[in-house]
């Protein structure tokens, strides 16, 4: 298809960009195997009817993500998609929780952090693209992702969260928090591709006041809203800021 943004283009920047959405293609797949693992302890251990069917079929959007990527990748390029290569799938143990609570402790990391705060990192790429297929690509994904998220949400809203196992959720939501954003917030380098905004690449500091943002207005009250005390993990997100 015709895009003038990406066709104005050098080859070597053509190239950086391809090797990114080539990159994000293998890790969809990789959060298609994390929700299908999900999808496997709440058949194990309840959901509600309509967290199970948004689980379930988040599995076949991650797919359709990694098609989308791949297929952005191969149109930087010039040439044919190439489908990513196998690749393992780490699904955290989050010892010595065991049963329901791990199972809704992998709905909190998966759906209600790293879900919501791709929406919110979704949105501000759309928003300096300028690229139509990025922007077809990047609205057909977040359309998605607002469904992943709100299926941690509403678990946590579900009877099968009980008061139990809230009083225990503010000691492992830091944790959560950290073990997924540490690494994303401290580092310094820039983000591949950052040098094209254009084509919906965010800079590194644009990219952390993104996640700060969501954690303070959706993420954090969001917690607060369901019942569960944030302070432990607003120490968190406050150390991390400063």
């Amino acid at each position: 298809m015709h895009d003038a943004e990406i066709d104005a283009l050098a080859r070597d920047e053509r190239l950086t960009l391809a090797a990114v959405w080539q990159k994000r293609g293998g890790l969809e797949l990789q959060v298609a195997g994390g929700f299908a693992a999900i999808a496997s302890e709440l058949l194990e251990h309840g959901a509600v009817q309509p967290v199970m069917a948004l689980v379930g079929q988040a599995v076949r959007d991650e797919v359709h993500h990694a098609e989308i990527s791949v297929e952005l990748a191969a149109r930087y390029r010039g040439d044919d998609v190439v489908w990513p290569a196998p690749a393992p799938v780490h699904i955290p143990k989050l010892a010595p929780a065991t049963g329901a609570l791990r199972a809704t402790l992998h709905m909190i990391a998966m759906c209600c952090i790293n879900e919501t705060v791709a929406c919110a990192i979704l949105e501000a790429a759309f928003a300096q693209a300028k690229s139509p297929l990025v922007r077809a690509g990047i609205q057909s994904i977040l359309s998605d992702e607002i469904d992943h998220a709100r299926a941690g949400w509403a678990h946590l809203a579900s009877p099968f969260v009980d008061a139990e196992t809230k009083r225990a959720l503010p000691q492992w939501l830091k944790r959560l928090l950290a073990g997924k954003l540490d690494v994303l917030l401290q580092d310094e380098s820039p983000l591949p591709g950052e040098a094209f905004p254009h084509h919906g690449m965010l800079a590194r500091e644009t990219f952390r006041e993104v996640v700060h943002a969501a954690l303070d207005d959706v993420v954090l009250p969001g917690f607060a809203r369901a019942g569960i005390d944030t302070e432990p993990a607003r120490a968190w997100a406050t150390a991390g800021s400063s």
